[in-house]
């Protein structure tokens, strides 16, 4: 009985690990992990003489980093060039430049892209919708909610906004035949509408010469 009770004794006396136990069981974790992960590549290896296979430490090791880039070298890496120096082949070059400004599009109609360009009789309005800098209007579609939400923005607007949101807002609830909410933002310039309503108020917008 005194033998039974000194074994339950002593199995109960568990004592919390030290920090330094708790280095070493790391330290054996990390080792571990590297033998294996060592013994998996080698195993994929195939290879005739096993003194051939590299070690662990330099099978783990990386062989690129930020710290050591590769040299540099001409022959291998870049491609050839030529030195231009007749200044007539420079507008050649000059087409495979990028742009630093969006080109001004001709001022003509029916074009194939379907774009056409404003008018000055727009100017003339007591509001006016500026185009953004690629030229387009900007009417945009917004979707919230997963999609189930959507606002037609109308951004850029100048002068009298609220008589562009009562000329547009009938126009839009005749064609849906409904109501349409709507959203006014002065300082801002923009005006919101619920629901899908880009193609018809960019419709509008081109009738007005815009």
């Amino acid at each position: 009985m005194r033998e039974r009770e000194g074994r339950r004794a002593r199995a109960h006396q568990w004592r919390t690990p030290e920090p330094f136990d708790l280095l070493k069981m790391a330290a054996l974790r990390i080792f571990a992990r590297t033998v294996i992960s060592a013994n998996k590549e080698l195993h994929r290896i195939n290879v005739t003489n096993i003194h051939s296979i590299l070690p662990i430490v330099q099978i783990n090791e990386r062989w690129i980093s930020f710290f050591k880039p590769p040299k540099y070298d001409p022959n291998t890496i870049y491609t050839d060039f030529e030195k231009v120096e007749n200044p007539k082949e420079w507008p050649y070059v000059e087409w495979y430049l990028k742009s630093h400004f969006i080109p001004k599009p001709k001022n003509e109609e029916n074009l194939p892209s379907g774009w056409v360009p404003p008018k000055e009789g727009a100017k003339k309005l007591p509001y006016f919708v500026q185009r953004s800098k690629n030229f387009m209007l900007p009417v945009y579609l917004v979707r919230k909610n997963r999609g189930l939400r959507r606002l037609t923005i109308i951004k850029k607007i100048e002068g009298d906004i609220l008589r562009l949101e009562a000329e547009l807002k009938p126009h839009l609830e005749k064609l849906a035949a409904k109501e349409i909410g709507c959203q006014i933002s002065e300082p801002g310039g923009v005006i919101k509408f619920r629901g899908d309503h880009v193609s018809r108020v960019k419709e509008w917008l081109i009738s007005k010469g815009f």
